[in-house]
């Protein structure tokens, strides 16, 4: 068994070099999942490889791995793409040189999630497979911070996660919690309405631009948002903020402003809750697209989690974690897509608070406490069975 030390080390080494690879979301995550599909082999790991092209041509993997006989067990997931890092900050390295410095590694997935994943794997490198009694899988998807595809590819064609499903392995989503445990967040819900006009100089009469099409709908948005502000249907109180939390983000094409507008985009974004139903705002909006000419597409909807926090497995894992009680967050993880498992919680290292920042780090102190709770989890469901 390794030292304290010795355990830090390894998850370091591990977390450097998966954080020096530029996997970010709108690039291939293969060479990533490359090194991690090795690293998990040479662990005695079965590796299943799922790979797929996204949206924009983009060839992804997702590795579903499993060392030891039988079913059951424990599940860690993860994913190993990253936001982008157009606007890192910080002077004494880049996004993807990671540096060790005041305690802390920085650069971009440190926290989000790499050096959850590292700890994952250091922990599995300290229990000898010939101990375990059950398995332990390690799933890492790809493009979980858009959209999750890479969680609904394994959801759809994962031999090992319809194993895992079938014989009620126990799951943990390693996203930044401080290693606090998460019995339900937030899941997604994207909708795009488009207009459409006619490109033209600006000078003449020929151009028709789409904005104006476009504006009378997001008046009605405006609506629709102060509604769920107001009304408690649309809420959730054990959520802060309880709302939705509606956010639209409003596109054009061309950009140039002496060229008409021909294209006018206002996606829509509401963070949705159990125990909350959107859909009378979704036929609403429909019925508003038709009414004014608009495309309407529904990009994705991803549910939100919800597993009891009285389960007896909620509370093994509160009691291996140290914790008095679970929580619930707003944001969204893959747990709302790979809902089939139904013992499922939110534990990681590091904090909310520094992902997706322009000066990321997770604490060399995060490292060793998530290797170390890993290692508990991992023996208790894989060693001990």
């Amino acid at each position: 068994m390794l030292g304290v030390k010795d355990q830090t080390m390894r998850a370091l080494e591990f977390a450097q070099q998966l954080v020096a690879f530029d996997s970010v979301s709108r690039k291939s995550n293969i060479d990533v999942s490359d090194y991690v599909s090795n690293v998990l082999k040479q662990l005695q790991f079965d590796v299943e490889r799922l790979e797929y092209t996204d949206d924009q041509g983009v060839r992804k993997a997702n590795l579903v791995a499993k060392r030891g006989k039988g079913v059951g067990g424990i599940a860690y997931f993860a994913h190993t793409d990253v936001v982008p890092a157009d606007d890192w900050s910080v002077d004494f390295c880049g996004a993807f040189s990671p540096v060790v410095k005041d305690e802390r590694l920085w650069g971009r997935g440190s926290c989000d999630m790499k050096g959850s994943l590292a700890c994952a794997l250091a922990a599995a490198s300290e229990i000898d497979p010939q101990q375990q009694t059950a398995p332990i899988y390690i799933v890492c998807s790809a493009d979980e911070e858009v959209g999750m595809s890479g969680a609904r590819h394994i959801n759809q064609f994962s031999k090992l996660f319809d194993e895992m499903v079938r014989n009620e392995t126990v799951g943990i989503i390693g996203e930044p919690t401080e290693l606090r445990v998460v019995h339900a967040h937030k899941g997604g819900c994207r909708v795009e309405i488009t207009a459409h006009g006619k490109s033209a100089h600006s000078s003449t009469k020929d151009g028709i631009n789409a904005n104006w099409q476009l504006i009378p709908m997001l008046a009605r948005l405006r609506e629709m948002q102060l509604l769920t502000e107001r009304e408690s249907v649309y809420q959730n109180a054990e959520f802060d903020p309880p709302t939705l939390s509606g956010n639209i983000v409003i596109t054009n094409q061309p950009l140039a402003a002496n060229v008409t507008t021909s294209l006018a985009r206002a996606a829509w974004f509401l963070r949705t809750m159990p125990k909350v139903n959107i859909q009378p705002l979704l036929q609403q909006v429909r019925e508003s697209c038709e009414e004014l000419g608009l495309d309407c597409d529904l990009r994705y909807s991803i549910d939100p989690l919800w597993v009891d926090p009285a389960s007896p497995y909620v509370q093994q894992v509160l009691a291996l974690a140290g914790c008095a009680k679970s929580e619930v967050v707003c944001y969204a993880t893959d747990g709302g897509v790979l809902r089939r498992l139904k013992n499922l919680v939110v534990c990681g290292p590091g904090s909310i608070e520094q992902a997706h920042r322009s000066d990321e780090w997770i604490s060399l102190e995060q490292l060793e406490k998530g290797t170390a709770l890993y290692r508990r989890f991992f023996e208790y469901w894989g060693v001990r069975g």
